[in-house]
């Protein structure tokens, strides 16, 4: 009973957590200039078996034990341009296993990681490279009693993501290189998807996993490797297995709650592999988006400058009114050239004289008018 209810609070709480695998590794790519990305986001894992090296089916580990981890991470993404992008994120695992001896715990900051991707090609279809280095702050030691929450080495991890947009739906796939240090095993993780988008949901489904495709140098030490595992991992291999390789499902579903805050839950199990653990995964995120472009387009704030004279008026024009002291300095043409100015002025005209005839011509006319409206006044009193 109380082990059933420790399962349950733990999954519960990689659901309240919305756990995934941060932003930065968003399986299908999105680009939008100067937005900047902040996400929270946890992974819980759960196992009771293991996918033996022989491959085949899963098999359960040794009377009832079990393994599982919390994840918690936080990741942040920068789009300075709209084909590039640079992010990174840090890590807080907390593990836990159990067997018929002793139940073992262990929660510390175990990595760190940085990256970058871009728009390589976009005709007809999109091809984004990525990049991301990852450094380890918990390492393996054989010598130690401590559970494993992370794989512990530096690791280069590299794939091709080839996407497209068809309207409400999306396709995706990828392929791509894991170079692990400390002699492990180097990997080639791929996977595919599809996408279905309505209004401010999506919903999403894919297959994914990896492949060793070297060999492990240490796995000349695979007995000691293993007691080790059977020992802090209760026999789990999610952490520290030679040469493993996987095959896994995912669900998803995500909601736009507002222009800058999403939120995403996603289930999944695993369907095969080699020398891996055998579980099921719960989670998702939720993300604040912040759009760096928000305010261009307000004009700037210039400050007025005091000026003796109004917006409206030069300072050519009269300034008597103003005070001795805010006076300024009129333009005045300067004429002293030596040649009389008297020649550059205009003469008067003389009006042309009236003669008899043209005088006496406007009195009758004057007469005229003048007879003629007072006929017009007696009309009207008759």
């Amino acid at each position: 009973m109380a082990n059933n209810l420790q399962r349950l609070t733990f999954t519960i709480a990689g659901l309240l957590l919305f756990s995934v695998p941060v932003l930065a590794l968003d399986n299908y790519k999105e680009f939008q200039r100067d937005r900047w990305d902040f996400e929270v986001g946890t992974q819980f894992f759960y196992s009771e078996a293991n996918y033996p090296s022989s491959g085949g089916g899963s098999q359960n580990l040794f009377s009832g034990n079990h393994y599982q981890l919390l994840d918690v991470n936080f990741g942040t993404r920068y789009m300075p341009q709209k084909n590039w992008s640079v992010f990174g994120w840090g890590n807080i695992g907390s593990a836990e296993s159990k067997n018929s001896l002793a139940t073992r715990s262990n929660s510390s900051f175990n990595e760190m990681a940085a990256g970058f991707d871009f728009l390589m090609y976009s005709e007809g279809f999109q091809l984004v490279p990525e990049i991301v280095a990852l450094m380890p702050f918990e390492k393996v030691d054989t010598s130690s009693d401590t559970v494993l929450n992370s794989e512990g080495v530096f690791e280069v991890r590299s794939r091709l993501v080839a996407q497209k947009d068809f309207g409400m739906w999306r396709g995706y796939g990828w392929l791509g290189f894991n170079y692990r240090g400390d002699g492990r095993s180097f990997l080639m993780p791929w996977g595919a998807g599809a996408q279905f988008k309505m209004n401010r949901h999506r919903w999403g489904a894919e297959l994914l996993g990896y492949q060793s495709i070297s060999d492990d140098t240490n796995n000349k030490d695979s007995v000691i490797r293993t007691a080790y595992i059977n020992s802090v991992n209760a026999g789990s291999l999610k952490f520290y297995s030679a040469n493993p390789s996987l095959i896994d499902t995912q669900v998803y579903a995500t909601w736009a709650l507002h222009p800058k805050w999403s939120l995403q839950a996603n289930a999944g199990m695993t369907l095969t592999g080699t020398n891996t653990a055998a579980g099921y995964h719960v989670g998702g995120f939720i993300r604040y988006s912040f759009d760096m472009t928000e305010g261009y387009s307000e004009e700037p704030y210039v400050a007025p400058v005091d000026s003796p004279v109004p917006s409206y008026r030069s300072n050519m024009y009269d300034n008597s009114e103003l005070s001795s002291d805010k006076k300024v300095k009129q333009f005045k043409e300067s004429v002293d050239d030596g040649v009389d100015q008297d020649l550059f002025k205009p003469r008067p005209t003389a009006k042309p004289p009236v003669n008899d005839k043209q005088l006496q011509q406007q009195l009758d006319e004057t007469e005229f008018q003048i007879e003629l409206k007072s006929d017009k006044k007696k009309k009207r009193r008759r």
